[in-house]
């Protein structure tokens, strides 16, 4: 049976099951479909989400790698089309300024010859949006929360001489963000001027802080949450992160980093974050080494996973507000 047969059974599948497969629909479905190519509503605010972290997050996946579970896996058909070309979302626009500037229409290609979670979450919440959405990748590979993207709240009275002290790289991710919001008609060039709204971050990193304490990681991301929001006025703008899981199951000196990123979201250690933290255990999606053998597919469960957690806790935010 060749991709479009599959295609068109898995649309009819979903339709049968009372899916709507609306870009309006709230639900998202188990399986998504092919991209419609419309842009979004540029009358309302750009949706903008924020992704940062290391290496992982900066995209090390073979697109290559990818073919195989976009041609057999319903979930990811929606990643290629009849033609076996990857799907392009008119409706969510990248921009990255890590190591030289990227802004075009998401696709699988958008960071060239390797992708990062960007693609699985922006398909995801590309489809939940009516708005145009604007994912802003901030990242850089061998960075320490430690040391590197140590949040202001964490390095309270630490100096700031020279080029390297602590936090400099987070403070790098936060001028770049700010560049970009900061002029959206230079670097999306589809811009209205309907101004935007910070709808949520993600982050995904852990492997430079090999060895570290459960306690100093998780303290360490408590004040990366509350210091992302507050330096972009989202106070309340849901955060997914991604754990660690490079040996899958087997973390080795990477227990107290996973056990930590588990238990932000953990509402009874957490309840000032329950609610709008959500964390996802990716150990199970891949492994093969720090960058999990650069498996595309991996990358792309990870995205989709994040996407997902992503709209669950939006539509938790507004189901509450309705109350």
């Amino acid at each position: 049976m060749d991709i479009r047969v599959k295609k068109v059974l898995a649309i009819t599948a979903l339709a049968l099951a009372g899916f709507v497969l609306t870009a309006v629909a709230k639900d998202i479905p188990a399986e998504l479909p092919d991209p419609d190519g419309k842009p979004g509503d540029s009358t309302k605010p750009i949706k903008v989400y924020i992704l940062s972290g290391q290496s992982n997050m900066v995209g090390m996946g073979s697109p290559a790698k990818l073919e195989p579970l976009a041609k057999s896996d319903k979930k990811f058909h929606y990643l290629m089309d009849d033609d076996g070309k990857w799907t392009v979302r008119k409706d969510v626009f990248f921009v990255g300024l890590t190591n030289r500037r990227i802004a075009r229409w998401l696709t699988v290609g958008v960071m060239g010859r390797t992708m990062g979670p960007e693609v699985g979450v922006g398909h995801v919440v590309g489809y939940y949006h009516d708005e145009v959405v604007l994912i802003i990748k901030a990242a850089q590979g061998n960075r320490s929360i430690g040391f590197d993207v140590m949040p202001p709240s964490s390095r309270v009275g630490a100096s700031k001489e020279g080029k390297y002290y602590k936090g400099w790289q987070y403070d790098g991710f936060v001028a770049n963000i700010h560049k970009i919001l900061d002029n959206l008609g230079e670097y999306f060039p589809d811009y209205k001027g309907q101004g935007y709204e910070i709808a949520g971050f993600c982050w995904w990193q852990g492997h430079k802080d090999r060895g570290m304490s459960q306690r100093f990681y998780e303290k360490h991301l408590e004040n990366l949450i509350n210091d992302f929001r507050a330096e972009f006025k989202a106070p309340k703008a849901p955060f997914v992160l991604a754990t660690v899981g490079f040996d899958g199951y087997n973390l080795g000196p990477w227990k107290g980093v996973f056990d930590a990123q588990m238990a932000i979201s953990d509402a009874k250690r957490h309840p000032e974050l329950a609610g709008n933290v959500a964390s996802i255990d990716i150990r199970g999606l891949g492994g093969g080494g720090y960058h999990y053998g650069s498996n595309g597919a991996t990358y792309a469960k990870v995205g989709d996973a994040m996407g997902r957690a992503m709209v669950k806790l939006l539509e938790e935010a507004r189901t509450k507000g309705k109350k």
